[in-house]
């Protein structure tokens, strides 16, 4: 069984339902996904969860309103991009659009439940974007639901004089 991890802004995380709903990433749009159609986005750790939504961050005294979730799934629900399938230049910001076809394709597709994409923040880890509307999605299970507090010091811009 995979964990992967979901973590959310609380406008989108009341409840593991809203969590798993897509309609964020529908909002919006994503890496994968264009607006209008539902995604939902995990990593395969916490951290790498946190490392994608600090890269979007504009504000930083939102850090504190975060919510996590481990999400858990079979491998035989998982489909695995590799980065030879991907544009050479694919993990650059211009890239969206041609990412994004790919992931379009995928969900309109139901090539499977969960797809496995590297992440552009660590390269050598990975997400896991869901298709809340394949049949498959029944097998993935979640945890529960609890607030996640980021370390105060992120966005603050201190220096620090050591380690702790």
């Amino acid at each position: 069984m995979i964990t992967a991890w979901r973590l959310a802004a609380p406008d989108f995380a009341d409840s593991a339902e809203q969590l798993l709903s897509g309609d964020g990433a529908a909002l919006y749009g994503g890496r994968w996904n264009s607006p209008g159609v539902p995604a939902v986005y995990t990593s395969a750790s916490l951290a790498l969860a946190a490392m994608e939504l600090l890269v979007h961050l504009s504000r930083p005294e939102v850090l504190h309103s975060y919510r996590k979730m481990p999400v858990y799934f079979p491998d035989s629900v998982v489909m695995h991009l590799q980065l030879v399938d991907l544009p050479e230049d694919w993990s650059m910001l211009s890239m969206a659009p041609p990412t994004q076809a790919i992931g379009d394709q995928w969900l309109q597709d139901q090539g499977s439940a969960v797809l496995q994409v590297p992440s552009v923040v660590v390269p050598q880890e990975y997400n896991f974007i869901l298709n809340p509307l394949h049949a498959d999605f029944a097998k993935i299970t979640v945890g529960p639901v609890t607030d996640y507090a980021f370390d105060e010091r992120l966005g603050k811009g201190s220096k620090t004089t050591g380690f702790d």
